[in-house]
């Protein structure tokens, strides 16, 4: 990988790592949801999830279906045109998914136990302002996880292992220089930004560049 590309995974690939395999310990052969699949997390949560031996699920717009099955996402569910509760249900057979990884919060976690199998798992890496559908998530058996990432040397044996393998490589969506990390940070802010996985700090550039 390229030097932008390692420091690009080191923060993204250690939520997950704690995400997936310590919280949730997604086994093989198991299904998960992953919320916002093409963002900065979730375009590694696939990769991982996938290497895991899971069977992927995610929500993105329709812009983005290809790029999501690159990453090796099974079921691709546009969120702008169809419930991904009632596309869950359908593609699973009424059973659901036994992993939700949310990383988008609001209703987004607030629906997540509706699209559950019996005993599964909830991981969110973000707030819980509104109202939680906690009585739904009782009747599934639910267990929920909230993740704020602690970082070891652990993890990145780990991802380090999966890239070595082919299995995982982190997508630069944009690079912005230090000068202009205010407009970096004011891309992330801007709605249906087109962006896909992370943005890029490199101390050298004068100007930003953006890829597909």
């Amino acid at each position: 990988m390229s030097h932008l590309e390692a420091a690009s995974l080191t923060l993204v690939g250690g939520t997950v790592w704690e995400a997936l395999v310590v919280r949730a310990a997604l086994r093989v052969g198991e299904s998960i949801l992953i919320h916002g699949g093409v963002g900065g997390v979730g375009h590694v949560a696939i990769q991982v999830a996938k290497a895991m031996g899971a069977r992927v699920f995610t929500t993105v717009r329709e812009a983005n279906f290809e790029f999501a099955r690159t990453l090796g996402a099974d079921v691709v569910i546009d969120y702008e045109k169809e419930d991904y509760v009632d596309a869950i249900m359908r593609e699973t057979g009424g059973h659901g998914v036994d992993v939700v990884f949310d990383t988008i919060g609001g209703n987004t976690l607030s629906r997540s136990p509706d699209t559950l199998a019996q005993l599964g798992r909830i991981v969110t890496i973000v707030d819980t302002s509104l109202p939680q559908n906690l009585v739904q998530a009782w009747g599934k058996n639910a267990s929920y996880h909230f993740v704020f990432t602690r970082q070891n040397r652990g993890k990145l044996d780990e991802l380090s292992a999966l890239i070595e393998r082919g299995q995982l490589r982190p997508h630069i969506g944009a690079v912005y220089s230090l000068a202009d990390i205010p407009l970096a940070h004011a891309l992330l802010e801007t709605p249906n930004n087109g962006l896909r996985g992370k943005i890029a700090i490199a101390v050298e550039p004068s100007s930003h560049t953006e890829s597909a």
